[in-house]
């Protein structure tokens, strides 16, 4: 019994100095020292290939791919003035989110954020372009860079970025969720 506690002991301390280092050392940091960088290079959302986990969401106009999960309307606005709207709405409700693309396309967003609690590091990105009748489409992707689940932790969050995003004048592309 001595010998089982003092394994015990010992496993605790270690977990104990593990969490120190790690908050130490700073959370975002330490998991990119176990997952590498975030992905900054673009993707073309019209034909990324999802994750085979239930660690990602997508959010489109429809028409535009067959596998999202959110749809979105058509938009009066040019894709480069869309985006800039998002840009401004990821700002507000969402302050570990940090734009990590050259900025050189008017027609692509790219961001890294991170779970609250645990930093865990998630990838969104967006992209819009114009459609044959003139208005704007819309795709936006975002995913976990780590482990297999988000507990849909990533489809709120496009809810969240969407929600104010207007369509036509005066009319909100997605209800605002409950933030919990």
């Amino acid at each position: 019994m001595k010998v089982f506690l003092a394994l015990l002991a010992s496993l605790l301390g270690l977990i104990a100095i593990a969490a120190v280092l790690f908050l130490g050392y700073g959370r975002e940091k330490s998991w990119e020292r176990v997952a590498g960088p975030p992905d900054s290079r673009r993707i073309d959302l019209l034909s990324v290939r999802r994750s085979e986990s239930t660690n990602d969401a997508m959010a489109g106009t429809a028409g535009l791919r067959s596998d999202i999960d959110i749809v979105l309307p058509a938009f009066g606005q040019s894709p480069a003035v869309l985006l800039q709207q998002i840009a401004r709405q990821v700002k507000a409700v969402d302050p570990l989110a940090e734009r990590i693309d050259d900025g050189d396309d008017p027609f692509y967003l790219h961001y890294v954020t991170y779970s609250p609690h645990m930093r865990f590091p998630d990838l969104v990105s967006f992209q819009a372009m114009s459609l044959k009748d003139g208005r704007t489409g819309l795709i936006a992707y975002a995913r976990a860079q780590l482990g297999r689940f988000d507990f849909g932790a990533n489809r709120k969050r496009l809810e969240r970025y969407l929600a104010d995003i207007d369509a036509t004048a005066g009319n909100r592309v997605l209800a605002a969720p409950a933030l919990n």
